[in-house]
């Protein structure tokens, strides 16, 4: 009987507990990853977390397609660029131990830089504003040797005066953490990050060890999926595997202070400006200034081969989203922040709507950027509107979702058009949904006609 009454109990309190916290149901988070993911093709894992605590978690698809593995929730993905979180971390915990300054010029770690590279900081390196040229071949060589093939490659812009993504700076400021530590950077990360903070899965990159639990990765080509694995291990810009739990451990360390200093940490999750003051949405390692349904975010993602993956922290309700996959395809950072917008209790309300084909032909026509540069051609093939830029590149669809507004699917880009007091289409303006605010791209309706096919 008491046994009976304690069941009883306990499934009242469930039941109270769900009522109290229905954005918390599973069928809504599941809801959106049954959309995106078939159960027969590579997959991942999802967990989302608030306060410390799990509050959902999902492992779906599969793992291995050859051995017909399921994915489980403990299983390893290489991260990519989420690597670059602690890499600047491990640079913010030698500038706390007055072993570096952020101001310092990094020919002061590189004597026999180039004269070009002497106007920059660690902290250009950080918020990727160097204008140190990426792209250039990583291979499987030393930091040092590394840093050496960067040199003979121009810097792009003077430092602090833009922003241009760079993996090459990130494996630059691991060369420093080496030079001032005098330990390699993965033996710095083992000892004063994983260690510590008891990330027991969490690897740094090696294709010939044998790692438990990773899985391996996958591309869709010609309708079959191949192996994708990871190449060259980019070190400090994109060598690190981890799993979900290792990752919530690793976000929660941070916020209780136990790698750097509060200051410390929000000065990373602060935006950068540049020198003209413009706010370039990045911190160190981190992508900033944005929000889901109102509710600011901390964010970065990686994609590592046919890895890919995301995190999502929201500050003010203290909602961690993580998602780890292993194929090339759907993007994370849509399914995390559609997970993280049903944990708000605010779910993404964007659905497609139909439209008529006279309707979608007043869309269609050229588009020119105001700084006169590519044109892009909105056009209508079979009852859809497609944009794509001229000359070429990948054709997008653009679905309406009421008037005069479009998504791009898989993106994070919304379209809106506007029009003058004649109802008279005069532009489209092109954004992320992160930043409703920041016009990123405004396109001017011309009378120029579409080419012919």
């Amino acid at each position: 009987m008491k046994k009976l009454m304690f069941l009883l109990l306990l499934i009242s309190s469930l039941t109270t507990s769900a009522q109290k916290n229905p954005q918390y149901s599973a069928v809504a988070f599941n809801q959106i990853i049954d959309s995106l993911f078939k159960a027969g093709e590579p997959g991942g894992v999802a967990l989302i977390a608030q306060k410390g605590h799990i509050i959902y978690e999902r492992s779906f698809g599969m793992a291995n397609l050859e051995l017909n593995v399921k994915m489980q929730p403990d299983m390893v993905f290489q991260i990519g660029s989420m690597t670059k979180q602690f890499t600047a971390i491990s640079i913010l915990q030698l500038m706390e131990q007055q072993k570096l300054a952020l101001s310092d010029s990094i020919s002061k770690y590189i004597p026999e830089c180039p004269a070009s590279w002497r106007q920059i900081t660690i902290e250009n390196l950080l918020t990727h504003t160097s204008g140190i040229a990426d792209g250039v071949a990583f291979q499987d060589i030393p930091l040092a040797d590394m840093v050496n093939l960067f040199k003979s490659k121009p810097i792009a812009f003077a430092p602090g005066t833009k922003m241009a993504y760079s993996n090459s700076g990130y494996v630059i400021l691991g060369y420093i953490i080496e030079k001032v530590s005098g330990i390699s950077y993965q033996d710095y990360l083992q000892k004063n990050i994983l260690d510590p903070v008891g990330l027991t899965h969490t690897w740094y990159g090696n294709n010939s060890l044998v790692i438990p639990g990773r899985v391996p990765a996958y591309i869709k080509r010609k309708g079959l999926f191949i192996n994708f694995p990871m190449g060259i291990i980019p070190s400090a810009a994109g060598a690190l595997l981890s799993n979900t739990h290792d990752l919530l451990k690793w976000n929660q360390a941070l916020i209780a202070d136990k790698l750097v200093k509060k200051e410390t940490l929000d000065k990373a999750w602060t935006s950068y400006h540049l020198l003209s003051g413009k706010d370039i949405a990045y911190g160190y390692g981190w992508q900033t200034g944005g929000k889901i349904q109102g509710s600011p975010v901390i964010e970065h993602g990686g994609n590592a081969g046919g890895y890919m993956t995301d995190a999502i922290y929201l500050p003010g309700e203290d909602v961690y989203v993580v998602v780890m996959m292993n194929q090339r395809g759907i993007l994370p950072e849509i399914v995390a922040s559609k997970l993280a917008a049903i944990a708000l209790g605010k779910p993404d309300q964007t659905h497609p709507i139909s439209l008529s084909d006279e309707t979608l032909k007043t869309y269609t026509g050229v588009y020119k950027p105001d700084d006169d540069t590519v044109s892009r051609y909105i056009t209508l093939n079979y009852h859809k509107l497609y944009y794509q830029k001229a000359g070429g590149g990948p054709r997008m669809e653009m679905k309406p979702y009421a008037a005069d507004q479009f998504f791009f699917d898989n993106t994070s880009v919304i379209g809106q058009i506007k029009r003058d007091e004649q109802k008279h289409i005069t532009y489209l303006l092109l954004y992320n949904n992160r930043h409703l605010s920041e016009a990123s791209n405004k396109l001017l309706k011309t009378d120029t006609p579409l080419p012919l096919n």
